[in-house]
């Protein structure tokens, strides 16, 4: 990764260079191919302003911070750089997490599926608050329909007997019935 820095109305030490880039030098664990950051420092009255632009493939990451020192300016800087790669780390897992789990429902038969619910929402890592095991049987979806209503529930889960796909009924706010099922 490389590192630039531009010092605007003022002189930059040795140390706080070497400083800067250890600060930022750390991003590189959040993220491989960071290619470039351009840390711009400032000095305008009593403020001393770090701003940083952060190139990556396929994405950039700019940030902002001010404060009394240098120092502060770009320990916040860095700490904001660091939210902004997590974040953007966490999402692309859980996009390709939803992904692995979409394929794998293709050519389902019969057999037990695990319905993990959600509960409370955590910013960092959700947990899983509630297991249920089901039994999928082969059904047609008008014979779904009548389990569910037998049943008392909203919607049902079951291995469609014409197509052997998983599907979904559930009844609708109008009071009929929607059909959930894969495309072919």
């Amino acid at each position: 990764m490389k590192i630039s820095i531009t010092a605007r109305k003022m002189d930059m030490s040795d140390s706080l260079r070497e400083y800067i880039e250890e600060k930022l030098g750390k991003l590189d664990r959040y993220m491989d191919g960071i290619m470039e950051v351009r840390v711009l420092l400032s000095s305008e009255k009593h403020w001393q302003i770090a701003e940083a632009s952060l190139h990556a493939p396929q994405v950039d990451f700019t940030a902002k911070e001010s404060g009394d020192d240098l120092h502060s300016a770009v320990d916040g800087l860095s700490d904001k750089l660091e939210r902004q790669l997590r974040k953007y780390k966490t999402r692309m897992l859980n996009r390709r997490n939803r992904k692995t789990v979409a394929a794998g429902v293709g050519g389902f038969e019969s057999g037990s599926i695990t319905i993990l619910g959600s509960g409370m929402e955590v910013e960092e890592s959700p947990q899983v608050i509630q297991e249920k095991m089901l039994h999928l049987d082969r059904l047609s979806p008008a014979e779904a329909i009548s389990r569910m209503e037998v049943h008392g529930d909203d919607f049902w889960v079951f291995s469609n007997s014409e197509t052997e796909h998983m599907c979904i009924v559930y009844r609708r706010k109008d009071d009929n019935y929607g059909l959930i099922q894969p495309e072919e």
